[in-house]
């Protein structure tokens, strides 16, 4: 989606700690700089790394630590991700990535854990450096366009349901809602967001300026809260219970978006089990597809359990 190296969701760059070219195995390690702006608004009272700056930290790590015999790569699907722990600010997180090959293209195997905890395990798969290939919606178990429903929901609305700030807002509205079914959101991209703070001065380059992975997966996330917090608003995670990210199954990227675009998200809820809610869905710019989720599944966990893990 967006391989350009100077546009990086978080400040400081990843070290290299250990490296085998010969087995395409690399390990980096990353500070969480407390002052990083993706802790801002995720959430207030209790900052957590967000899973999909794990996963966007594990792609760029990959971009800079390519095998030696790959040509350019492009990622082209996250296969699955499953997050284990939370990260806080002030951790380090060290990144075990390892390259293997197949007739499908390379994948890249990352794991992710911070001085006391396991946090995640991540399979991205690459493609050689190309035009994305247009993206078709999978089979889902149900329509993605709904004719009717509550809403549009305005922000203050969304902001009424869920608890993301400040930065870390990345739906500007809903467009329709149907609780307990599905929901379509927009977001508008822009050259303010903090994600394209950090560009060497005017970049030349188009690809510079594509959007990262984080937030688009993290806009697309939003829209799921959205349905998750219908039954029980979640705007307190410290009083009521922090949405948590669990894991993500086949997740396709498609053609990179840039500021000017507007996501449109269409998310559907696939089924719930106890706690645990699990959405599907994908994500348009101007009717293409840019983004599909077979599976994402977002949870409910008290704030004091965490802090304890």
């Amino acid at each position: 989606m967006s391989g350009h190296d100077r546009c990086r969701s978080v400040r400081t760059p990843f070290t290299v700690v250990r490296a085998d070219g010969a087995s395409h195995t690399w390990a980096v390690e990353l500070r969480l700089d407390p002052a990083e702006p993706v802790f801002n608004g995720h959430y207030r009272g209790f900052p957590i790394f967000a899973g999909v700056f794990l996963v966007e930290t594990a792609h760029r790590a990959a971009l800079d630590r390519p095998p030696a015999d790959a040509p350019g790569l492009r990622l082209a699907r996250l296969e699955s991700a499953r997050f284990l722990h939370p990260a806080y600010p002030g951790d380090t997180l060290t990144f075990t990535l390892r390259w293997t090959r197949d007739a499908a293209g390379w994948v890249c195997r990352a794991t992710a854990a911070t001085e006391r905890n396991p946090v995640a395990r991540i399979r991205l798969r690459y493609e050689d450096t190309g035009a994305a290939a247009p993206l078709a919606l999978p089979d889902f178990s149900g329509p993605l366009e709904l004719p009717s429903g509550v809403g549009p929901l305005s922000l203050p609305e969304v902001m009424s349901r869920i608890p993301h700030r400040d930065e870390m807002l990345l739906i500007d509205r809903v467009l329709t809602f149907t609780p307990g079914e599905q929901v379509t959101a927009e977001k508008a991209v822009t050259y303010g967001e903090p994600w394209y703070r950090h560009l060497d001065g005017e970049a030349k380059d188009p690809a510079a300026y594509a959007y990262p992975i984080g937030p688009l997966m993290e806009s697309f996330n939003q829209a799921a809260a959205v349905l998750a917090t219908a039954g029980k608003a979640n705007t307190d995670v410290l009083a009521e219970e922090v949405l948590m990210l669990g894991s993500y199954t086949q997740l396709a990227f498609g053609a990179p978006v840039f500021p000017g675009d507007t996501l449109e998200h269409s998310v559907r809820l696939a089924r719930t089990i106890d706690d645990i809610q699990i959405f599907e869905g994908a994500t348009r710019v101007r009717g293409e597809v840019v983004l599909t989720v077979s599976q994402a599944v977002l949870a409910r966990r008290p704030a004091d359990r965490l802090l304890q893990a």
